[in-house]
C-alpha cells in the first residue's frame, strides 16, 4: 500500500515521465528503509520508503534531503527526482550497479570509495553536528524502551566507549560532513563511477569515523587506509573500536 500511494503522485516527480511507473521488484537495502526499482518507459528509478526515524537516533529526514542534494550537485550522490513533503519516501535516479556485495574489492572500487568520502568531507552544507556520546546513549534508551535484557558485554563497554570518544576528540582530528554509513550497500555504480546513497546518518563529524567504517565494512587493512588518508594510526584504531561498538548497539536494537 505504501508503495502504491507513493507512486500515485508520479506526475509531480522531476523526471519528465509519460507513463505511471511500474514496480520491477525490491532492491536490497538496510533495515531502516525499503527500496524498489521502478520503470516508466525505459526510465529506471529507485523508490525508497523511509522507515521509522525512532530507529535512527538523531535522524532528521529534512537534513538528509539537504545533504543528499548537495552531494548530488557535486556528483557524489545520484540525483533526487522527488522528496515527499512528509518525508515518507523519496525517488532517486537508478544507477546500474556492478559493485560486488562482499569484499574483497578491486583497487579501482576502493580508490573511488576513498575519493567519494574525501569529497563528502569537503562539502559545504548546513548540517547538524553529531554528538557521538549522545548517540551511544540514545541507542541505550531505545534498548531500554524495547524492554530487552541488557547485554552485559555492551553494558561493561558503555563508559569506556564514552571515554574513548573524548580521547578521540581530544586528539584534534579532522572534521567535516561525514556520511557515517559507508557500508558496501550504500555504494552503487561501476569501477569507472561510484555514487554514495542513503544519507540519513550524515552530519558534521569526525572524518576518521568514515574511514574506520569503510575499513571495517570493506575489510581493508589499516595500511591501505593510512596511505590514502595520513590519519594517525592510533586514532584509526580507536575510531574502529568505537565504530564496531556502535554497530553492536545497532544490532542490539534491530534484532
Amino acid at each position: 500500500m505504501q508503495v502504491e500511494n507513493a507512486i500515485n503522485n508520479w506526475r509531480e516527480w522531476d523526471a519528465e515521465l509519460c507513463d505511471r511507473p511500474e514496480v520491477l521488484g525490491p532492491l536490497s537495502g538496510g533495515r531502516s528503509n525499503r527500496s524498489f526499482l521502478l520503470d516508466s518507459g525505459g526510465t529506471k528509478m529507485v523508490l525508497r520508503i523511509n522507515g521509522a526515524d525512532a530507529m535512527i537516533p538523531g535522524t532528521d529526514r529534512s537534513n538528509e534531503t539537504t545533504i543528499w542534494k548537495a552531494a548530488s550537485a557535486k556528483g557524489i550522490a545520484p540525483p533526487l527526482l522527488h522528496i515527499d513533503e512528509q518525508h515518507r519516501f523519496l525517488v532517486s535516479t537508478y544507477i546500474e550497479n556492478s559493485l560486488p556485495t562482499n569484499p574483497p574489492h578491486s583497487n579501482a572500487f576502493a580508490d573511488q570509495a576513498f575519493e567519494l568520502l574525501k569529497s563528502c568531507h569537503q562539502l559545504t552544507v548546513n548540517a547538524p553536528t553529531i554528538n557521538y556520546i549522545n548517540h551511544i546513549e540514545q541507542y541505550w534508551q531505545i534498548t531500554k524502551s524495547n524492554n530487552k535484557p541488557t547485554n552485559p558485554t555492551l553494558q561493561e563497554q558503555r563508559e569506556p566507549m564514552q571515554n574513548l570518544v573524548k580521547e578521540i576528540i581530544n586528539s584534534n582530528p579532522q572534521t567535516g560532513l561525514c556520511h557515517h554509513d559507508p557500508v558496501i550497500a550504500n555504494f552503487v555504480g561501476t569501477n569507472e563511477k561510484l555514487y554514495l546513497i542513503d544519507w540519513e546518518y550524515a552530519a558534521q563529524g569526525l572524518s576518521v569515523m568514515d574511514y574506520a567504517a569503510l575499513g571495517t565494512e570493506w575489510n581493508l587493512d589499516n595500511e591501505m587506509i593510512l596511505e590514502r588518508t595520513n590519519i594517525n594510526p592510533e586514532l584509526l584504531t580507536m575510531a574502529k573500536t568505537l565504530y564496531k561498538y556502535l554497530c553492536n548497539l545497532w544490532e542490539e536494537i534491530t534484532t
